[in-house]
């Protein structure tokens, strides 16, 4: 193919680039990958879990309208049914959900509502069924998204966009489709002043992550957008005139085409090619029994001869095993005594670091937001609460407690895997692997 002339270049018609939306911009990590599909029309591997995804975004919205209809937060009955029309996988990953998931009706806006900007970031291809959106500009798309649920609080001047994910990892909210989406509310509605994105994790109960924006953010969320879009015009331009698209390793190889045929410029030294996922989870296994044996060595050579295991390599640097001493702070919540705690003089129980607190809020009333985040840690908190006879305060202490959910990726035991031995209090390892947590 003929290489244009530079001049040429800026006059490609943004009408032959598909408009900007979530699987654009994470296909965009890697321009080679974007290439493939978007420019190429390559198919990318792994229908069924797409298929999956796809039954998994009907079956909320079937539900969140069922509840709007039927004006009631849960129908555990309908939502099975919705959920096992979906297929059998889908509905698997949908029972997680099922006991949590409260559905505010009475706020409820739209499902599955579709939302475009042009190249000017102005409305257009408006649902005209939404009351309160601007007018429509009449320009093609150069932005688009489908809003999973859509929450609208007039008398708080604010919206609510629910997207679900049926990721195994959760992950923050603060997202570029989180932007995009927030974005295309602020465009729609003049009226809104806050939006919150939520992304709702289907696999578990009550797990979730939030991320708000305010209006004035609007010039920011602008910009970023506007830079995405340039991005996805410059592989345009650069596919055009037949220069070298670059392939970028990540996390989204496992769905690239070049990925099945090997086809894939960095094939040699990418990560996600050099082995299938079943010879990394034997060298996982492998690796977590030979780690456990050898920290446990090392542990009782120094423990026992009191000497530091020392390497030096051949550029002279020297790496060290061996206690390491460190300092942490912690903040005691009440003020010890021989006797238990300290009083102050009308009697209430000496807590320093929560006066000082108060003293801040009252002093700063407008540096409070992030005290609501401050808690105390249940690992030390239930080592105490966890006897008879303080069994009524450990129940009221859980009843007052907010529940979080953790996923963590680890490796299952066999069903019929007995321990030769008690696990070794002092390791940091589990017995098949490091758990990562995120």
């Amino acid at each position: 193919m003929p290489k244009r002339k530079s001049a040429d270049l800026v006059q490609i018609k943004t009408s032959s680039i598909p408009p900007l939306r979530q699987s654009t911009q994470e296909t965009m990590a890697c321009p080679r990958f974007y290439t493939e599909v978007f420019i190429k029309g390559n198919r990318l591997p792994g229908g069924i879990e797409a298929a999956r995804g796809t039954e998994i975004h009907r079956t909320m919205a079937a539900y969140l309208s069922h509840c709007a209809r039927k004006k009631v937060g849960m129908d555990l009955e309908a939502f099975e049914t919705f959920s096992h029309g979906a297929g059998q996988q889908a509905a698997k990953i949908l029972s997680g959900l099922r006991d949590g998931y409260v559905v505010d009706h009475e706020h409820l806006l739209a499902t599955e509502l579709s939302m475009a900007l042009d190249e000017n970031l102005q409305p257009t291809d408006i649902a005209s069924e939404i009351e309160g959106i601007v007018s429509d500009s009449g320009l093609p798309a150069s932005y688009q998204g489908t809003l999973d649920g859509v929450y609208a609080f007039r008398e708080e001047a604010k919206m609510l966009v629910d997207d679900f994910k049926s990721h195994a990892r959760p992950f923050d909210a603060d997202t570029p489709q989180g932007k995009e989406y927030s974005l295309f509310i602020f465009q729609h509605f003049e009226w809104v002043q806050t939006v919150v994105f939520r992304l709702t994790f289907v696999r578990y109960k009550n797990l979730s992550r939030t991320m708000e924006y305010q209006r004035e953010d609007v010039p920011k969320l602008i910009e970023e957008l506007k830079a995405a879009r340039e991005r996805q015009k410059m592989i345009h331009l650069k596919y055009d005139s037949s220069e070298e698209i670059e392939a970028i390793s990540g996390a989204g190889c496992i769905y690239c085409p070049l990925l099945s045929n090997r086809g894939c410029p960095i094939s040699e030294y990418n990560p996600q090619m050099q082995f299938e996922p079943v010879d990394r989870l034997k060298f996982m296994l492998w690796y977590s029994a030979f780690s456990k044996v050898n920290n446990k060595t090392l542990r009782e050579y120094v423990n026992e001869t009191g000497k530091n295991v020392v390497l030096r390599d051949y550029n002279g640097k020297a790496y060290i095993f061996g206690p390491v001493e460190s300092e942490s702070n912690v903040y005691p919540l009440f003020q010890a005594t021989e006797k238990g705690i300290a009083v102050d003089p009308q009697g209430n129980p000496s807590m320093p670091i929560v006066s000082l607190l108060m003293d801040y809020a009252h002093s700063t009333p407008d540096d409070t937001a992030w005290m609501g985040k401050l808690v105390i840690s249940s690992t030390k908190l239930n080592s105490y609460l966890g006897t008879k006879k303080r069994a009524f305060l450990d129940q009221a202490c859980q009843d007052t407690a907010d529940k979080v959910t953790k996923a963590t990726l680890k490796v299952s035991k066999p069903l019929d895997s007995v321990p030769d031995e008690e696990p070794d209090e002092e390791s940091e390892d589990s017995e098949w692997g490091e758990d990562t947590e995120f």
